[in-house]
C-alpha cells in the first residue's frame, strides 16, 4: 500500500525562493561581467537545486510492501524490513530528514537509527503499519 508524501509550503517556498534569487543574479552576471565560468557555475548550482528539490515534490511517498518499509524522497530511496522497526511515533522535530512538511513520523529502527517521513493520511499509515507490524510501538498523537 502506498501513502502520498505530504509537501508544506514552506518547501514551495524554497524551490520558488532559490527560482527568485539565482535567475536575477544569473542574468544580471550575464550581461554586466560575462564571466563564463561564473556563469556556468550559477546555473548548474540552480538546476541542481531547483532538480533536486523537483524531484522530491514529483517523487514522495512512502510504501508498505510485505517484508518492508520504502521510502521515497525525491532521489533518496530508503527501505527498512518491519522486523527492524522498533517504534513509530508522531513529531515536530526540524532536524534534517525525509520530509517535506513538519508534521512528521518518526520511524525508529535497529541500532539507535530513525528516519523521519511525512505522509498526507498519517492516520492511515498508523492503521496499515499496525496490520504489517503488530508487534511495533506506536505512538500516535490525537
Amino acid at each position: 500500500m502506498r501513502f502520498e508524501g505530504k509537501v508544506s509550503w514552506w518547501f514551495y517556498a524554497i524551490i520558488i525562493g532559490v527560482a527568485a534569487f539565482l535567475i536575477p543574479l544569473i542574468i544580471v552576471s550575464a550581461c554586466v561581467e560575462p564571466n563564463a565560468a561564473a556563469l556556468i557555475t550559477t546555473l548548474a548550482v540552480f538546476l541542481a537545486v531547483e532538480s533536486f528539490c523537483f524531484s522530491i515534490v514529483l517523487h514522495n511517498y512512502v510504501e508498505l510492501q510485505n517484508e518492508a518499509l520504502l521510502i521515497v524522497f525525491g532521489f533518496i530511496k530508503k527501505k527498512i524490513p518491519y522486523r527492524d522497526i522498533l517504534l513509530i511515533s508522531t513529531t515536530r522535530d526540524v532536524s534534517s530528514s525525509l520530509a517535506a512538511s513538519l508534521d512528521r513520523i518518526e520511524v525508529k529502527y535497529k541500532n539507535k537509527s530513525a528516519v523521519m517521513i511525512s505522509v498526507v493520511d498519517k492516520e492511515g499509515f498508523f492503521n496499515k503499519m499496525k496490520e504489517y507490524h503488530p508487534d511495533m510501538i506506536i505512538c500516535q498523537e490525537k
